[in-house]
């Protein structure tokens, strides 16, 4: 019996998963640390990256989310097609027996 190769979709939906929450994650908590910060009269320096986290946040979400959607559904029907293609060949090698 040969051992099939991982689904390689699985490695790429994981990624994409911890990407999107540690986006999330930043999109929710670098807002308040930076309050945070004002309040206790320190004010953060300026950053590129927090003021697009700031404005486009929610775009990257909704891309990772659709990234997320896609990969998933590509490693759902690459198992599908390697359990049809198996059962395919199991068909084959009995009527080939009987």
């Amino acid at each position: 019996m040969s051992r099939e190769r991982p689904n390689p979709f699985y490695f790429l939906l994981l990624l994409t998963s911890l990407v999107f929450v540690l986006t999330a994650l930043a999109y929710a908590v670098v807002p308040v640390l930076e309050e945070k910060a004002k309040e206790a009269g320190d004010i953060p320096p300026p950053s590129p990256f927090r003021d697009s986290l700031r404005s486009d946040g929610w775009k990257w979400l909704l891309y990772e989310v659709g990234a997320m959607i896609v990969v998933g559904l590509a490693s759902m029907a690459l198992d599908r097609w390697r359990r049809y293609r198996e059962e395919t060949e199991k068909e084959r090698e009995g009527k080939d027996q009987g």
